[in-house]
């Protein structure tokens, strides 16, 4: 155990009280909201798509969601509670990999009817990172003679994955134009190769280390104090169209998961260089007339360029400076991490900002979860709680990983 800080000391009796909030919010409302209607009791998989009051409103089964509900219920089952109820959530997803989601080649599916016909092929290189972390968090629920297969399956995908994230036409499918690179798929190959190391130790570090690297000193640029979301191929910024863009739930994700990087890999370094990213983030894309951080900006003009001031999510139309669910939920994930790895209390007092923010805001009291998007004022733009973009991830998978953050802090200390 640690000598208590002063950080520690000032904080302790608040973070004990947002401990008991947080998990609370996760085990009473967050998680039973999807528990009762993930499963699909007609056919198998899952079904995701769901008003404000939990009602079903579309039986397509989106690709991205098979691997992120076996994700987030294979880690429920191994860091907060080993539940049975859990694991068989989590195995249902398992289950689905083995029919026609897979295409083979390590590609799955995009997009799938209720009874499992395939609507929209290999278009997306983000279901496959889904689908295989979502199947490292489920090996390890497993018992040792029941993971062979899966290992094996596992090893194939990511050795596949690894090579198909490098493929120009693999990444013109997702719009990524040649002469271009897009941070989103950097962060998430970071994440998978990040996520491996419970299946298969250090096999993929160099992969893991040079994607942080790429996330924190490459699309991180110091002489803009910007993080861009896509850049050229020769690693410099290219200040014309998407190239203008700062993404701020994009740079908050890749900055929690390369700090966490960081801390299992002991390179301090990373820690370090995030939490100075982190500021940039504030200034560039806090909202601090209305709370909660901007959906994204222009790198010189805040207000970004006419064809980026409204974006498709999925047919809901959201405007530059609208707040989305799964920015917040990321921007908490990365405030709370650097304000207790590097104990800043700037990061500390803005994550109190936020999570008041989303409570007051995003949380729906009458009928659980969140709210998907909300204009810049803080009224509703979108209420579902579930459609092709959005599920049992982003929300629960916050409120779980900041319980075992707060946790890991609180009780390492005499």
């Amino acid at each position: 155990m640690e000598k208590k800080s002063e950080f520690y000391r000032k904080h302790e009796k608040q973070l004990h009280q947002l401990l008991i909030q947080i998990r609370g919010e996760l085990l009473e409302d967050n998680i039973p909201f999807w528990q009762e209607r993930i499963l699909d009791d007609q056919y198998p998989g899952y079904l995701n798509c769901f008003d404000r009051q939990g009602r079903l409103e579309d039986t397509r089964k989106p690709g991205w969601f098979v691997g992120r509900t076996m994700y987030m219920f294979a880690a429920l089952y191994n860091q907060i509670e080993p539940r049975e109820e859990w694991q068989e959530i989590a195995r249902a997803g398992r289950d689905f990999m083995k029919g026609s989601f897979y295409l083979g080649d390590g590609r799955f599916a995009r997009m799938m009817s209720r009874d499992g016909r395939v609507l929209e092929g290999a278009g997306s290189i983000f279901t496959d990172h889904f689908a295989v972390k979502g199947l490292y968090e489920y090996i390890r629920t497993c018992r040792e003679h029941e993971k062979e297969q899966d290992v094996a399956f596992a090893r194939l995908l990511s050795d596949q994955l690894f090579k198909n994230v490098q493929k120009p036409d693999v990444l013109q499918a997702e719009g990524i134009e040649p002469g271009w690179q897009k941070h989103a798929i950097n962060f998430m190959t970071l994440l998978v190769a990040l996520e491996s190391r419970a299946v298969f130790g250090n096999q993929y570090d160099d992969i893991l280390h040079d994607c942080v690297k790429k996330s924190l000193y490459m699309f991180a640029n110091d002489e803009y104090k910007a993080p861009f979301e896509y850049i050229g191929t020769d690693g410099k910024p290219r200040l014309e169209g998407e190239g203008r863009l700062i993404d701020a739930g994009h740079t908050m994700e890749s900055l929690w998961f390369s700090m966490r990087a960081g801390k299992e890999c002991g390179c301090a370094a990373y820690i370090k260089r995030a939490e100075t990213v982190l500021d940039w983030v504030i200034a560039r894309c806090y909202d601090e007339e209305y709370g909660g951080f901007y959906q994204h900006v222009d790198v010189d003009t805040l207000i970004p360029q006419q064809r980026f001031l409204v974006n498709d999510y999925a047919g809901i139309p959201a405007a530059w400076d609208d707040k989305i669910w799964w920015v917040q939920a990321e921007g908490l994930n990365a405030l709370a991490m650097s304000a207790l790895y590097n104990e800043n209390e700037k990061h500390f007092t803005y994550f109190l900002k936020l999570y008041d923010y989303v409570q007051n805001c995003f949380r729906d009291k009458e009928f659980g979860e969140w709210y998907s998007i909300l204009k810049r004022d803080g009224s509703i733009r979108s209420d579902k709680k579930g459609f092709e973009l959005k599920g049992p991830y982003h929300v629960p998978r916050c409120l779980m990983q900041l319980t075992v953050l707060l946790e890991a802090y609180l009780f390492k200390m005499k």
